[in-house]
């Protein structure tokens, strides 16, 4: 499940590759529940999977999934609504999860054909830093004198 993940998530800007050990620590916490944890099968292969939780009474979905070979085909919405369903089974009236706005699957699209609304919304700037040239040492380079 782990490779499938990673596989899954391989397109998400600037990921890095997950370990395993973060991985399997999902199923390490007080809050993880195998039943809420959903695979699609394509014959031995994984197709797509959605992984949640419940915490302090309302849903949580970590993961939701699907592998390029599977896409646009109805695979993440099935599984979305089967784990709602999963939710609402068990008493749960709010699910939630968080994404990168400009995900390039196209996951906001998703979640809103999911019946999904925006709750909060954060911004991450970002800035490489990288070697520069010292200005000082270049000629006609900005000085620290009065006349700027």
């Amino acid at each position: 499940m782990f490779e499938a993940v990673e596989d899954a998530f391989r397109d998400v800007w600037n990921r890095p590759r997950g370990t395993f050990e973060r991985f399997a620590g999902l199923t390490r916490t007080e809050v993880f529940d195998p039943a809420l944890w959903f695979l699609a099968m394509d014959g031995g292969e994984i197709a797509g999977m959605a992984l949640g939780k419940v915490i302090f009474g309302e849903g949580w979905v970590d993961v939701v999934g699907v592998r390029r070979p599977w896409r646009s085909r109805g695979l993440g919405l099935a599984m979305l609504r089967h784990a709602f369903a999963e939710y609402h089974w068990r008493g749960v009236e709010k699910v939630g999860l968080s994404v990168d706005a400009g995900s390039v699957t196209g996951a906001p699209r998703l979640y809103s054909r999911a019946g999904m609304h925006v709750a909060s919304e954060y911004v991450v700037y970002q800035k490489e830093l990288r070697p520069g040239v010292d200005l000082g040492e270049r000629s006609g380079s900005l000085s620290n004198t009065e006349d700027g």
